[in-house]
């Protein structure tokens, strides 16, 4: 489990100083979007068919109330790439190669202000230097199957939105529900997988996607999975398997033409490994009176994606109106969270720069029947439980400015109801005890070198 939080050395933890401490920071760092974002800008190139980046990512967040305490905290990423096109490299036609880096530093809000389950900071993390991604890719029939085998992050091509990626909270690209209920959090972010994955395009408009997982990355055992994978060279293959499926429909035929752009998808996982039932033990009695859990086998949730624009600003190609939203479910008996919602609406263009971004969006984790089962079981029978709260709600509202080609600020501010639905199995909680509505203000800065 994560370090308790400790009060800063750097910052005041008074919200009237964590203003001034953001604007300081602000005109001081560099920061980069998201661990392997689309780079805003230059990379560094070495010859021909070789492609280095540089990003950085720094920022600061201030809990202005509610949650586990006021104060500041600061945080960053720095993430080295390597890309490269082993046609021109070897003479692979058509193949390519891609390793990522990271050197995660700071302390993040979640543990230290919020509490919450949904992680407030898509880059924050245990502090660590790692491997993250390392992968090779050929492509084959003209582009219509795309391989990509090594080690990666699930929420690189599964599950996500084209415009989730605008928002901080993590729930936006790595649902809550998959990184609660799978062992070690799933393949996501600091902690990637072995994998194989496959895209058959079978027109312009419809694809299918399967990609197979090692189905723990971390590997078992006590404390914090991202510590115990530290420096992500445990290229675990003899797990369970975590396996997804989707097909994907493209409305405009990704052809750039009149019609708008979207991305719609239908998705499944299953994980093959075993799994503790959330309230009953093998004898069929209340978990929480303290019997070993019944063992149940697999898992799994089925899943839909909406991505679309709604209406675009005349004379543009990508500026405009759209909206995303995700839905997923799984069964409630061997899992914390049964069901996600998500959704949002962004708007590309804003105050008339073509290069700014706008957006609303929301992240709903509810927890399952089996698991507030448990806890009011345990309160029923005086075993120093209290009832869990029925779900986790996530808002967030923010704007990237892209200051130049190489530079961009964004602001975000996020309130958390329920942090935490009092479950002391979140990483981020230690006790049941139960947390106010939180409101919380960062800003990112990123720079690409």
């Amino acid at each position: 489990m994560p370090n308790r939080a400790r009060p800063s050395r750097f910052f005041p933890a008074t919200p009237a100083r964590a203003l001034a401490a953001a604007a300081v920071l602000l005109a001081a760092s560099t920061e980069l979007r998201a661990a392997d974002s689309a780079p805003m800008a230059p990379s560094w190139r070495g010859f021909d068919g070789l492609t280095l980046g540089l990003l950085e990512q720094a920022e600061v967040w201030g809990g202005l109330g509610g949650g586990r305490r006021r104060g500041v905290t600061a945080n960053g990423l720095l993430t080295l790439t390597v890309e490269g096109d082993l046609g021109k490299l070897a003479g692979l036609q058509d193949w390519s190669f891609y390793v990522s880096a990271l050197q995660i530093h700071g302390r993040g809000p979640t543990q230290n202000l919020v509490g919450n389950v949904q992680t407030v900071s898509n880059i924050e993390a245990s502090r660590a230097t790692k491997l993250y991604n390392a992968w090779i890719a050929p492509s084959f029939f003209d582009g219509r199957v795309q391989m990509r085998i090594g080690q990666a992050g699930a929420n690189d091509e599964m599950m996500i939105s084209r415009q989730a990626q605008l928002f901080l909270n993590s729930s936006f690209g790595f649902p809550a529900l998959l990184a609660t209920n799978l062992p070690s959090g799933g393949p996501n972010y600091p902690i990637a997988g072995v994998m194989a994955r496959a895209i058959v395009k079978l027109d312009d408009r419809f694809s299918i996607m399967t990609a197979v997982f090692n189905g723990d990355p971390a590997g078992p055992g006590p404390g914090d999975p991202q510590l115990r994978d530290r420096n992500g060279i445990a290229f675990r293959v003899n797990d369970h398997r975590l396996v997804f499926n989707e097909v994907w429909f493209a409305p405009d035929g990704g052809s750039g033409g009149a019609a708008l752009p979207g991305l719609w998808k239908i998705g499944a996982w299953a994980h093959t490994g075993d799994f503790q039932d959330q309230r009953f033990d093998a004898a069929g009695a209340p978990l929480a009176l303290g019997g070993p859990a019944r063992r149940l086998r697999g898992n799994h949730a089925v899943y839909a994606v909406a991505d679309q624009m709604l209406w675009r600003k005349p004379g543009t190609q990508d500026e405009g109106l759209g909206v995303w939203g995700l839905a997923m479910a799984s069964p409630a008996d061997r899992n914390v969270v049964s069901a996600f919602l998500e959704g949002g609406v962004t708007f590309k263009g804003a105050f008339d720069r073509p290069d700014d971004v706008a957006g609303l969006a929301f992240a709903y984790m509810r927890v399952s029947d089996a698991a507030r089962g448990f806890y009011r079981d345990g309160a029923a029978a005086g075993a120093g439980l209290v009832p869990a709260a029925p779900y986790e709600l996530a808002l967030e509202a923010t704007y990237l400015h892209k200051a130049s080609s190489q530079f961009t600020i964004q602001p975000s501010l996020q309130y958390v109801v329920n942090p935490g639905a009092r479950l002391p199995a979140s990483p981020n909680r230690f006790s049941q005890a139960p947390l106010r509505n939180a409101t919380v203000l960062g800003v990112r800065t990123s720079y690409a070198f």
